[in-house]
């Protein structure tokens, strides 16, 4: 699990995305990879712009919802670390 607090991650390469009610596909034309996220992890990733840290985006996440902020830091790094896993974003 990689330390999210400070860093600024960006979205890898290009990618496509396609909303649905429930769910988005990102798809990433450079490797052919279709990615299914939850509305949650598709507001993360498009949180991933390299001008925010993980932190910023905890405090954002905590403001939309019931979350106290240690507890949406902790999703927060939990998403990121699975988007980075998929190849979706870079630090």
């Amino acid at each position: 699990m990689g330390s999210w607090e400070s860093a600024t991650p960006t979205h890898r390469g290009q990618a496509w995305v396609r909303r649905g009610s429930d769910d988005a596909a990102v798809f990433t034309p450079d490797t052919g990879t279709l990615h299914l996220l939850n509305p949650s992890a598709l507001a993360i990733w498009e949180l991933c712009d390299g001008s925010i840290t993980g932190v910023e985006m905890a405090g954002a996440i905590a403001e939309l919802t019931d979350l106290d902020a240690e507890a949406a830091l902790a999703d927060v790094a939990l998403a990121l670390d699975e988007l980075a896993q998929r190849g979706l974003i870079d630090v």
